[in-house]
């Protein structure tokens, strides 16, 4: 997407960001954002911007930031769900309790759409994310390396949905098709 900040792509008139949190709101106590850089432009959401402790460590780092604050809220379990997939349905936090648990839709795995134990989590991933050598870095940076190590469990939602709802937008094409999935939705639910 070529250096695009995710979080305000158009989708539906709304930006991308817009159609998590509200979904989000629906069914977790709090919420926080974790983004590097100017932490104003999500004022207009009124929620907590994480910014990254770790630096180099992909989207573990987000993770890893959002496990402690959840700690210190003291919250038992972080939903984490990356910034573009805003087709997430209004169900996702109750069909992934308990935790450990990531998001799968057929054979395609969404590891960062995920419940995590919080303690438990934020344990394993400190160790995890302190351990890296030259010789274990991209293993050590996986985000599946951390749900295996928790034991997580994938929860297919293909019974729930007619298309993958964690389609995330990494391409012109997924920006597409994303936006497709949206006017089909508002077109049925208004009746159109």
């Amino acid at each position: 997407m070529q250096h695009a900040d995710k979080a305000f792509m158009n989708i539906a008139q709304r930006p991308c960001v817009d159609w998590i949190i509200t979904s989000l709101k629906k069914q977790c106590a709090a919420i926080a954002i974790s983004a590097n850089g100017d932490a104003q432009r999500f004022d207009a959401w009124d929620c907590p911007v994480l910014a990254d402790t770790m630096q180099n460590v992909g989207p573990l780092a987000g993770v890893l930031s959002g496990l402690a604050w959840a700690e210190e809220a003291g919250f038992d379990v972080l939903v984490s769900v990356p910034v573009d997939t805003p087709c997430i349905p209004d169900t996702l936090v109750n069909a992934l309790l308990p935790a450990p648990s990531y998001a799968s839709y057929a054979t395609q795995h969404h590891s960062l759409v995920a419940a995590w134990p919080v303690h438990k989590a934020h344990a394993l991933l400190a160790v995890q994310l302190t351990s890296i050598t030259e010789q274990n870095r991209k293993q050590n940076t996986r985000v599946c390396t951390l749900t295996q190590a928790l034991g997580s469990r994938p929860v297919d939602f293909l019974p729930l949905s007619s298309f993958d709802p964690f389609l995330n937008i990494n391409t012109p094409e997924d920006l597409q098709a994303v936006q497709a999935i949206w006017h089909t939705r508002m077109r049925d639910h208004h009746g159109l």
